[in-house]
């Protein structure tokens, strides 16, 4: 037979449920704010309005504004596979998986180009709050350097599978993927040359081959 949940059991559900419901629903209110009146034009209250929970609600659960911002971002970069930590989704699997560089690195530049889609429109506002807040200019900072930390998965991959352009290292790769592939530049391109995502992806892919790559090789990517 079933086993048939306790009462007990079956609220400790429906609370958690409810308590997801909520914090999905305060974070996407959260994103909307930040990117709509930024850092200093958003207000716990607006954020609270807009989720339809109280502003007491948002403190028990995230502590701060700065707080906030850092689970919208978490959120923001995670995705659709929000309880998977980023290393652990499907494209990095895949890209340690492939044993051809231009499909690792055609893999890798679809994938951040959504990733950037979502997050680098709150980073904006992040960058721009940081000129006067310190909390924003910790943040701004931490944010890049854990950027950084997360990109040497890609250049480790490529290293594993061949050499690299000139004999470029771990820590020369990283460097340029994490210029190349930056909040900053995506806001660039979209905001002022128009570029969708599905260009930007194409772009990045041409960059990253020309400057890692020995000989990107016509067709290797599928």
């Amino acid at each position: 037979m079933d086993e048939v949940k306790s009462p007990r059991s079956y609220r400790q559900t429906r609370r958690a449920a409810a308590t997801a419901k909520t914090r999905a629903a305060v974070l996407k209110a959260a994103r909307a704010c930040f990117v709509a009146k930024g850092w200093s034009g958003t207000t716990i209250a607006a954020i609270a309005a807009r989720a339809k929970v109280s502003p007491e609600t948002i403190y028990a659960s995230f502590g701060s504004k700065s707080a906030l911002m850092v689970e919208t971002l978490r959120a923001a970069v995670r995705g659709e596979e929000a309880e998977v930590p980023l290393l652990d989704q499907s494209a990095p699997r895949a890209i340690a998986a492939s044993r051809d560089q231009c499909r690792q690195l055609a893999i890798f530049t679809e994938d951040i180009a959504g990733v950037l889609e979502r997050v680098a429109p709150l980073m904006d506002v992040v960058r721009a709050g940081a000129a006067t807040d310190r909390r924003l200019q910790a943040l701004y900072r931490e944010f890049h350097d854990g950027r950084r930390r997360n990109l040497g998965f890609v250049a480790r991959a490529l290293l594993a599978t061949a050499p690299l352009r000139d004999g470029q290292d771990e820590e020369q790769a990283t460097a340029a993927i994490w210029r190349l592939a930056s909040p900053e530049l995506f806001m660039l391109m979209r905001n002022v040359e128009g570029t969708d995502r599905t260009a930007y992806a194409a772009w990045l892919l041409r960059a990253l081959s020309d400057a890692l790559l020995v000989e990107p090789g016509p067709g290797s990517v599928t």
